[in-house]
């Protein structure tokens, strides 16, 4: 389910000059919805299975409507396990690289009826009409301030929107690693 820009407004138009055009705050929630997304891949899913077809490398990523590909996280083609994202130069193995953040090309073709999970962070597109019901009830708060940010072109608040992402960004990383990375004391 998507949460739709104006469930933002309390949020914004508080904080920007009275008669603000409608489109121009929608517009401006839609961009700091793309850059948080960006900067923090907090928006991850995992996305239908894609069917293999024999002797096929190249694949059409089936994304969610109005949402756009920042990151392929990971992927898991079934008999062969995790696929590495990518590697420099030859190598054994199978691996994946996305050339255009639309399609998705294996190193290798193969065979026919396997499924090919991908793992993935999104961004709402440019034509996207709101934002991830999670995203938005976990995040709506930095995105709003993101988009203030932009309306006022005030580069304290764009600072501090960039310093929250980068906060969440840890946090999101932290809440996926296997363990806790540990932090030798200086003193």
């Amino acid at each position: 389910m998507m949460r739709d820009w104006a469930d933002f407004f309390p949020d914004v138009l508080p904080a920007v000059e009275l008669g603000t055009p409608e489109p121009t705050v929608v517009h401006q929630l839609r961009r700091a919805a793309q850059d948080f997304c960006h900067r923090t891949r907090a928006w991850r899913t995992t996305l239908e299975p894609i069917t293999t077809e024999d002797g096929q490398s190249e694949y059409a990523i089936p994304l969610p409507e109005q949402t756009a590909l920042v990151r392929v996280e990971g992927a898991e083609l079934s008999g062969h396990g995790s696929l590495v994202l990518w590697r420099q130069g030859q190598g054994d193995g199978q691996y994946l690289m996305t050339p255009d953040a639309r399609k998705v090309v294996l190193h290798r073709p193969v065979a026919a009826d396997l499924a090919l999970v991908l793992d993935v962070t999104l961004k709402p597109s440019d034509m996207a009409m709101g934002i991830d019901d999670a995203v938005f009830d976990q995040y709506s708060e930095v995105i709003a301030l993101g988009a203030v940010a932009r309306l006022r072109g005030d580069p304290v608040l764009r600072g501090d929107f960039h310093t929250r992402c980068e906060t969440i960004n840890v946090e999101v990383w932290r809440g996926r690693a296997a363990v806790r990375p540990r932090v030798r004391p200086y003193f």
